[in-house]
């Protein structure tokens, strides 16, 4: 009797091996159809991204409504090793050298500033600044004298201090400048003078 019930569900597809088949078949369908949504949405997407940069081009020449930061520049995006460099080292880089790019360090940070010669190549206002760490400076506004340029931050007060750290936000989120590295500074002998108040400073870029 069971041999004839199972005769006749192979006769009806009931088999055991068409049902599994059958169980095959429609995940294979669930998972194609999973895939496909995500390739509309993907494909949505990136068409909506592209239209939204060409009308930003269109109306404001930028790829991002004209917002500028280190997020919008593709140079942070180039994969590279962090160096550390030493004050000598770094102390050639300054833009003298053509072949060189032009860095500058703040609170121990070195920033690629090729992009601002303008500030910082020779013959620049600010030139001063390139190929050293002269957060003092930054801090002080005093650009006249050389004890400034220097990464010694003794007695500066609460908003000098503030003002290097605004500079170095700056530097970090800058549309144009990427860091590079960072500076191992020379230990500052704590029984040395403290550079003196600076009169006169000057302003430093924007």
């Amino acid at each position: 009797m069971s041999d004839l019930k199972q005769r006749r569900n192979v006769e009806r597809g009931h088999s055991p091996a068409a049902a599994k088949h059958t169980q095959v078949t429609a995940g294979d369908a669930a998972r194609a159809d999973r895939n496909a949504w995500w390739r509309i949405i993907i494909r949505i997407t990136l068409t909506l991204l592209a239209l939204n940069i060409c009308l930003s081009f269109l109306i404001t020449e930028t790829p991002f409504w004209g917002h500028k930061s280190k997020w919008t520049n593709w140079r942070n995006y180039i994969p590279r090793n962090q160096r550390v460099f030493t004050q000598v080292e770094l102390s050639q880089y300054d833009g003298t050298n053509p072949e060189k790019p032009i860095l500058l360090a703040i609170e121990g940070d070195v920033y690629d500033v090729t992009l601002g010669s303008g500030f910082y190549g020779p013959g620049a206002s600010y030139h001063l600044f390139a190929g050293r760490d002269a957060s003092r400076a930054f801090g002080t506004n005093c650009l006249s004298r050389n004890d400034h340029l220097t990464h010694d931050t003794r007695g500066l007060g609460e908003s000098e201090l503030a003002g290097i750290q605004g500079w170095h936000r700056l530097f970090d989120n800058h549309q144009q400048y990427v860091k590079v590295g960072v500076v191992k500074l020379d230990p500052i002998d704590p029984n040395s003078a403290i550079p003196p108040p600076c009169d006169g400073a000057k302003s430093k870029p924007v």
